[in-house]
Order: C-alpha cells, then structure tokens, then sequence
C-alpha cells in the first residue's frame, strides 16, 4: 500500500505544481500585455520629444548635431525581443530554481528601471512645464 500512496501524493504534487504553472502563465500573459503597452507608449513619447528637441535647432548646423545625437541614441536603442521557438528551451525540472532564480533576479532590475523611468518621467514632465511657461510667456 506503500506505493500508492507515494503514487497519489505524486499525483497530487503533480496536479499542484500544473496549477501552479497555470496561475503563472495566466500572470505572465498579464505582465506581458502591460509590457508591450508601456513599450508602445514609450516609442511614442520618445518620438513626441524627438519631435520637440528639434525646436532647439537655431540653424541648420544645430539641426545636424542634433540629428547625429538622436541617430547615436536610436542605433544604441535596444531591439525588440526575439522570440525562441520551444525547440529551443530546456525542458527539465532540474534547472527550474536556476530559471526562476533568474526571473526573480531580472524583475528586481525591472523594478530598479521603472523607478528610474518615473524619475527620468518626472523630470522630463517639469521640462516640458518650463518650455511651456517660457513659450506662453514669449507669446504675450
């Protein structure tokens, strides 16, 4: 009777770990529907201030400084994911604490750059502020 015991407590572990699975695969399609949004909205307001940095061209050597400046931070700009096919993708439960490890670690960082992000959002917000006051002000 020893033995099926064992066999229904593997089981059980079993069906518990394929929900556990299934609870992380429902969070990481969340994550990453909020992630390709945010990234979508960042290549748009890094386009808005592109856009708005060309106004401190004065002349038509400002205007290239400036475009060789935003062509080195574009090219530095860091691509798209690649998707890898699961072909690819180890498959054993022996490397899954390194795989999680590893996820922890990288949404830690993750974390680390949004904070920065609001910061640097922050900034840029009381930027625009400053230009618009200046602008208004140039105006009356």
């Amino acid at each position: 009777m020893l033995v099926n015991h064992d066999l229904e407590t593997n089981g059980a572990r079993d069906d518990r770990l394929a929900e556990i699975f299934a609870a992380f695969d429902e969070a990481w399609m969340k994550y990453w529907a909020s992630y390709t949004k945010l990234q979508d909205q960042l290549y748009e307001s890094l386009r808005a201030g592109r856009e708005v940095s060309w106004l401190a061209a004065t002349d038509r050597e400002k205007l290239r400084e400036i475009n060789e400046v935003q062509r080195n931070l574009f090219s530095a700009m860091p691509r798209r994911l690649d998707y890898a096919p699961l072909g690819e993708i180890t498959l054993d439960m022996e490397s899954a604490p390194t795989k999680i490890a590893d996820l922890q670690e990288a949404l830690s960082r993750e974390e680390e750059g949004c904070r920065d992000l609001e910061s640097a959002i922050a900034l840029m917000k009381e930027k625009v502020d400053v230009m618009k006051k200046a602008m208004l002000t140039r105006e009356h």
